[in-house]
C-alpha cells in the first residue's frame, strides 16, 4: 500500500495558517527561506525557537525535517513530538503528518484507523494529499469500512483541490483522477452515480469558495463547507 507524501516541506507549507505576529511570521518566512536553498540547519535554527513558544507552523515545520532527516539526523520520536504539538492546535501539515506516521509505523505503533483519523482532520481543511491517502484506505477497507462510494469522491475531491492554482500538484491530481476511473471499473452504475453527485457537489461548493478568496481568509478562522 504506497501512500502519497510530502516529499519536502515545500508542498507541506502551502497550506500553512497565518502566524500570530508580524515578528513571528517574519521569523517563519526567515526559515522558509533558508529552506528553499537547502540551509536546513539554518531554517531549523529560525524555528526552534517558534516551536518551543508554542507555534504551531513552526512545530509541524520541525517535525518533517525530523521526519526526512534534514539538517538534523532522522529521528522519528522527535518528529512525533512536534508533530503531534502541531496538530493538537490544528496545523494542517502536522494532521497529515501524524496520519503518515501512524500508517507507516513511523515512530508509533502501525496503526491505520489512527491514520484514518488525523486523515479526516487534514482533509477538513482541504488538504489534497490527506484526500488521497483516505481514498485508499477506503479502497482497500483498512482502518475504515471499505466503501468505493467514498473512496471515488475522495480521490475526486483530491483532484480538485491539488488542481488549484495555488496548490499545483497538477501530477498528483492527475494520478487521482486515474486511480478513481480504475477503482470505479469495479463498481455498479448506482455506485458510480452516487459518488459522481457527491464529488460534483464538493467541486461546485469548493470552487465558489476558492474563487470568493478561501485561503486569503482562512487566517481569520473561516471554517470550510463540510463534505456531503
Amino acid at each position: 500500500m504506497k501512500f502519497v507524501s510530502r516529499a519536502t516541506m515545500l508542498l507541506a507549507l502551502i497550506l500553512i495558517t497565518a502566524l500570530g505576529s508580524n515578528s513571528a511570521l517574519a521569523d517563519f518566512e526567515s526559515g522558509r527561506a533558508a529552506y528553499e536553498v537547502g540551509d536546513f540547519r539554518g531554517a531549523r535554527e529560525q524555528w526552534l525557537s517558534l516551536a518551543e513558544a508554542g507555534d504551531a507552523n513552526a512545530q509541524a515545520a520541525l517535525g518533517s525535517l525530523h521526519i526526512h532527516g534534514e539538517g538534523v539526523p532522522v529521528d522519528f520520536r522527535e518528529a512525533l513530538k512536534w508533530t503531534q504539538l502541531a496538530a493538537n492546535q490544528g496545523d494542517v501539515t502536522g494532521q497529515f503528518n501524524m496520519g503518515s506516521m501512524h500508517a507507516g509505523g513511523l515512530g508509533v505503533e502501525k496503526d491505520f484507523g489512527e491514520a484514518a483519523r488525523w486523515f479526516h482532520l487534514a482533509a477538513e481543511q482541504y488538504d489534497a494529499p490527506s484526500r488521497f491517502n483516505l481514498a485508499i484506505l477506503y479502497s482497500r477497507g483498512r482502518g475504515v469500512a471499505r466503501n468505493d462510494i467514498q473512496a471515488v469522491y475522495m480521490y475526486n475531491t483530491a483532484a480538485v483541490i491539488a488542481g488549484t492554482p495555488e496548490i499545483g500538484l497538477h501530477d498528483m491530481a492527475a494520478q487521482a483522477e486515474r486511480m478513481a476511473i480504475s477503482l470505479m471499473i469495479t463498481m455498479d452504475r448506482a455506485a458510480i452515480k452516487e459518488a459522481h453527485r457527491r464529488s460534483k457537489e464538493f467541486e461546485q461548493r469548493y470552487l465558489k469558495h476558492y474563487m470568493m478568496g478561501y485561503f486569503e481568509r482562512r487566517r481569520s478562522g473561516e471554517t470550510p463547507p463540510q463534505d456531503p
